[in-house]
């Protein structure tokens, strides 16, 4: 639901609330499982750059995937980024 997205979104940018990633991922979680394309990519992002997550490049890239198959247009350029990352230490 697009509703737990922005609660996962307020919890992550501290927009009314204290910064609580969380609480940020498990608003996230709960919209991504229903396939809401911007919960989906905001994971990817977490998982990116550790916010609240342990980093892992690779649940980042299937994060991106998954949100770019939902039409999600910001994780085309997430990806493209993140590859270019991993290139960069490779």
């Amino acid at each position: 639901c697009h509703c737990q997205y922005q609660v996962g979104i307020m919890y992550c940018k501290g927009r009314g609330v204290a910064v609580d990633y969380k609480q940020a991922r498990a608003w996230l979680e709960k919209a991504a499982a229903q396939d809401q394309p911007n919960a989906v990519g905001a994971l990817g992002v977490m998982y990116n750059h550790g916010k609240g997550v342990t980093p892992s490049w690779r649940r980042a890239r299937e994060l991106y995937q998954r949100a770019i198959e939902l039409g999600e247009s910001q994780a085309v350029e997430n990806m493209q980024n993140l590859t270019q990352s991993i290139q960069n230490v490779s």
